[in-house]
Parts: C-alpha cells; sequence; structure tokens
C-alpha cells in the first residue's frame, strides 16, 4: 500500500533543475572570454574568483568581476563592467539557454498539486537568484511557498533600485510565498526543515522531502523524522564540470570532501528516484493537505477574498462597457432619425455605419480583454474554492456562480461567453437593418436638389425682408376711376 501524503518539501538546485549545468556553461564562457580579454590567466583567475565567492557566501555573486584582484589590478583606472561587456554578455546569453526543468518536473508537480497537496521549496541558493530561476522555468504558483536565504549584500553605493531595469514587481514571485531561512542556517539542518513544516501548519509525519544530496538532504529529512527521498537523478558531485565548481565554490574543502565520499551505503535513502521525479507516483499516493490553523484558514479567506473583488471589478467594467454601446445604439439612431425627417438618408446612412463600427470596437475591448481577464479571475477563485472545499467549505461562492449562470436554450447549455456575444450581435444587426430601412423612409427627392431649394427659399425670405417698411405718415393715394355705363346708374 502506498503511502499517503499531503505535504511535500523539496530540494530546487539539482532536484528540480540542473543547477551544476544552469551554473557551469554560462561561467566557464564569461571565464573564457574574461581570459581572452584580460591575458590574466585562468588559474589565477579561479583563486581570485574563489576568494570573492567566499567572502559573499554564494557561488553565483553577481559583482564578482567588479572585485577580482587581478582585474582591478590591470584597470585601477578604468570601469571593468565596461571593458567586459563581452564576457558579461556571452554569460546571459548562455544562462538563458541551460535554465530549463528537469523532463517531467513541472507536469508531476501540476498533477501532485492538483490533488490540493501543499508543496514547499527548500534551498541552500540566495534570494534573488533562485526568484529569478523560479520564475523563467514557471514554477510561480506551483510552490506554495519558498524558503530560502536573503541576499547576499550589495555593493557599497549600490541599491536594488539602482541596478535594475524593471519596476519591483517584475523580480517578485506573483503567487508563490518566499520567506527566508534564519541566517547562518545552512544544509544539513533538521530544526530549519522541521520549523518550516510547523510553519505552513504541517506535521513531520504527513511530508516528504526530496533531494539530490545524500549529507545535505537525505540526513536531514532522516534526522528530522521526515520521510526522505533522493533524487539520485540529480547527483552532480561526479560530473565533469562539478569539478570548476569546486574550483571557485564557496564551500569548504572539508564539505566538499565529505559530498564526495559519501555513499549510499553511508546515508541509506527510504526512496530513490532513479531517472526522474515522475517516479513519486510509484511510491506515494498524493492527497489534500489539510490545515485547521487559525493563521493559515485567514490567509486562505484574505487571499480568496481579493480574488472575488477582482472578480467583481472585472465584472463592473463590463457592464459599464455595456451600458455605453446601448446608449451610443440610442444615440446613433437618434441621429439618423433627425437625418431621415430632414430627407438626408445618405447621411442616416452615414451616422448608423458609424455606429457599427463603434460597438465593434467596443465589442473588441469587452470580449478580447476585459472578459478574458474576468475568466482568469473566477477561474482562480474556483481553484482557491475547491482546494480548500474539505475544510473550508463556506468558500464556494465563485463555484455557486459559476453553475447558477449558465441556462439552457432548447439543446444548447448558454454560458457567459455565449451572451456576450448574443449582446454584441443584436446590436449590430439592429444597425445594420437601420442602414438597410431607415433612408427608405427619406421621399424620393433629389438631395441635392432639396438642399438647392432650401437655399433658394432661404434666399427669398432673405430678399422679402429687404423690402423697406412703409413711413407711418406716408399716404397711399388710389386714383378714383367710374367707368361711363356706371356713372348713370351711380
Amino acid at each position: 500500500m502506498k503511502k499517503h501524503v499531503s505535504v511535500i518539501v523539496t530540494d530546487l538546485d539539482d532536484t528540480l533543475w540542473n543547477w551544476v549545468s544552469i551554473w557551469y556553461h554560462p561561467f566557464k564562457a564569461m571565464l573564457d572570454k574574461v581570459v581572452e580579454i584580460s591575458g590574466v590567466s585562468r588559474e589565477q583567475l579561479l583563486r581570485d574568483f574563489k576568494h570573492v565567492h567566499t567572502r559573499h557566501g554564494t557561488s553565483e555573486y553577481a559583482f564578482a568581476l567588479e572585485e577580482l584582484p587581478s582585474l582591478l589590478d590591470k584597470h585601477p583606472s578604468e570601469a571593468i563592467l565596461s571593458v567586459y561587456s563581452e564576457a558579461i554578455e556571452v554569460y546571459r546569453k548562455t544562462r538563458q539557454q541551460v535554465l530549463k526543468l528537469y523532463p517531467e518536473v513541472l507536469k508531476t508537480l501540476e498533477s501532485i498539486k492538483d490533488k490540493g497537496t501543499l508543496i514547499v521549496g527548500y534551498t541552500e541558493s540566495q534570494a534573488f537568484y533562485t526568484r529569478y530561476r523560479l520564475l523563467k522555468v514557471g514554477l510561480d504558483r506551483t510552490l506554495d511557498f519558498l524558503y530560502s536565504p536573503a541576499d547576499h549584500d550589495l555593493p557599497k553605493g549600490l541599491t536594488a533600485e539602482a541596478i535594475r531595469k524593471y519596476s519591483p514587481e517584475r523580480y517578485k514571485l506573483r503567487r508563490t510565498i518566499h520567506r527566508h531561512t534564519p541566517d547562518g542556517k545552512e544544509k544539513p539542518s533538521p530544526e530549519v526543515l522541521l520549523q518550516i513544516l510547523a510553519d505552513v501548519g504541517a506535521r513531520p509525519d504527513e511530508a516528504i522531502y526530496i533531494g539530490d544530496k545524500l549529507v545535505k538532504d537525505v540526513a536531514m529529512a532522516q534526522a528530522a523524522g521526515v520521510t526522505d527521498v533522493h533524487a539520485a537523478y540529480g547527483e552532480a558531485h561526479n560530473r565533469q564540470e562539478y569539478e570548476l565548481l569546486r574550483n571557485v565554490t564557496h564551500w569548504s574543502p572539508d564539505a566538499v570532501n565529505k559530498e564526495r565520499e559519501t555513499t549510499p551505503k553511508e546515508v541509506r535513502p527510504s526512496y530513490v528516484l532513479k531517472n526522474s521525479i515522475a517516479e513519486l507516483h510509484d511510491y506515494f499516493e498524493f492527497i489534500p493537505f489539510i490545515d485547521h490553523s487559525e493563521t493559515r484558514s485567514a490567509r486562505v479567506v484574505d487571499i480568496w477574498k481579493k480574488t472575488i473583488d477582482v472578480q467583481q471589478h472585472f465584472n463592473d467594467i463590463e457592464l459599464k462597457i455595456r451600458n455605453y454601446v446601448i446608449t451610443l445604439v440610442v444615440a446613433v439612431f437618434s441621429a439618423a432619425g433627425i437625418a431621415v425627417k430632414e430627407n438626408l438618408p445618405s447621411l442616416a446612412s452615414a451616422v448608423l455605419l458609424f455606429g457599427i463600427v463603434g460597438v465593434f470596437l467596443f465589442c473588441m475591448m469587452d470580449a478580447l480583454w476585459y472578459h478574458r481577464l474576468l475568466i482568469g479571475a473566477v477561474r482562480q477563485a474556483q481553484f482557491i474554492e475547491r482546494r480548500f472545499a474539505e475544510y473550508l467549505p463556506e468558500l464556494a461562492l465563485a463555484e455557486a456562480i459559476g453553475k447558477a449562470s449558465p441556462f439552457r436554450l432548447w439543446k444548447w447549455r448558454i454560458h457567459s461567453t455565449h451572451k456576450l456575444g448574443a449582446f454584441y450581435i443584436i446590436m449590430i444587426l439592429l444597425l445594420i437593418m437601420g442602414v438597410v430601412f431607415l433612408p427608405s423612409l427619406c421621399s424620393p427627392v433629389n438631395e441635392k436638389e432639396m438642399i438647392m431649394g432650401k437655399s433658394a427659399r432661404d434666399a427669398s425670405s432673405q430678399s422679402d425682408t429687404n423690402i423697406p417698411p412703409l413711413a407711418e405718415t406716408e399716404a397711399v393715394t388710389v386714383p378714383f376711376h367710374i367707368e361711363p355705363n356706371t356713372a348713370a346708374e351711380f
């Protein structure tokens, strides 16, 4: 019978991605270019790199070139970043090429997450570099939590804002909650692992820990009483690339030798993944994580409420857009009606065609922009509700709306997208009918003649008004004449 697991704590480097390869190829490409440009020996540069990495406690120190003693001696008054810009550029390009997950990682973790299992990342790599990799490989949201050391100090006079090209939000995880491990606490540290479990509201007996290193990962999990899983497919200390890392790493010689010499006979893993992380399914049955702690419940409710607020925001925008459409159509028909009354069929058609273009533009904004955002917000709310349905059944608003919104029309089930399409089709059809039929209500008089006639009437009216009025004191004399035949009778 498979062991039931509701929490996974996993190492990242060489467990989810090939960190040695991600580090080795960009670093080697940069090192070769620096040797070419500077003329400094490779051996001297390696010694300098190790000195800088040890001082900062990381083998990924981004400002290492500017602090290498041999380069500072060679370029005392020059900007090293400018001199070695080609080396920096080749580093970046190479990193983009090799930064990727191991096969099956994303698919496996997503399938486990869909079952409601909590997934936590725990790494020794510092915060910035870990966040960068997590965002690039698409694991933001897949991991519920990430625990890593904080970032190293920046060179004197520099700030994060000054050296970053993008807005601060670009460098933050959007879904994964990122927390820092205690300063100075490195693997193997059973205390840190147990603290992580307590922090997320999990018990050791419901969790597994996955890692590639026998000493730092497997032995640590066993000491903490957590089921250990050895990611043997990620072991790197026997690879050729690892030799370059040993030459420049910040790790102590004792730590490097201990990792190299430790074998499965000395640290015997409980479970071994030989080829890929997908083998987890062979050993474990993953089940929903249930945390009854008030802190986590409150956090879940807050996240859900925010998602519902975003959903309502986009819904309100869509309703306003459709109100504008109705207002536009009414205004267009009113203007076209006035044109028909004035016997101007071409003007009536032009106004109606303008209305069709306006409605079409509103439709694009509504359907292709805000409606898609609304659907995304609804899906996220439904995801939260399904995941925590077992212990927070009250979170069911999005699911309830999703079930109540569609209606059946004969054989078809009409959803919100269908309603949106029907609304705009009706508006456009009304306007098209107006284009076809409204101009026919005008009398069959040539518009040009009508306009010229109107102009003539206006001119005539104007000329009449130019006749001067009679003076009030001026008498009008009418001659008195009697025909002969009527004189006698008179």
